[in-house]
């Protein structure tokens, strides 16, 4: 019974994840428009930035599926969620729209609310927040880049 529980909370961990990762990822074209950014000398390149992102959708699905298969509270997991389609919208703003002072400011939010989550998980499912911390460290880096690009290229 365990195995099925768990290979159910990894299926619903990936499902969530790829419906806030798919738009981001196939929708918008992120390389073109990245490329053609005046960009700070700490910013990771293109590829680098994927990689990034790839290892933050993996966090996601284990806090997703932990949360699930233990039955934690679904008001966490849907802030869990709640991250990951902010992102998605984040990404349709920069890439999509060029809106780069709006992408900023839900950056900061974004950034805010993945700490705010870390709280929770902290109090909830402390094993989580393993995972969480990478989402932490990334949207932190990511929300300093945006500035700088927002900086950069606003004029």
């Amino acid at each position: 019974m365990n195995k099925v529980k768990w290979l159910w909370s990894m299926t619903i961990g990936v499902g969530l994840v790829l419906l806030y990762a798919a738009p981001s990822a196939y929708f918008v074209d992120t390389q073109g428009v990245y490329a053609g950014l005046k960009l700070p000398v700490f910013a990771l390149s293109g590829l680098w930035i994927t990689v990034g992102w790839s290892i933050v959708y993996l966090a996601d699905i284990a806090v997703i599926s932990r949360l699930v298969y233990y039955r934690k509270s679904v008001f966490l997991t849907a802030a869990v969620v709640f991250c990951g389609f902010l992102n998605a919208v984040w990404c349709i703003v920069f890439f999509a729209f060029g809106a780069l002072g709006v992408a900023f400011a839900l950056s900061v939010f974004m950034t805010a609310l993945v700490l705010a989550t870390a709280v929770f998980l902290m109090r909830e499912e402390s094993f989580s927040l393993i995972f969480w911390q990478l989402k932490i460290v990334w949207y932190a880096y990511s929300c300093i880049v945006c500035y700088y690009v927002f900086m950069l290229n606003h004029g």
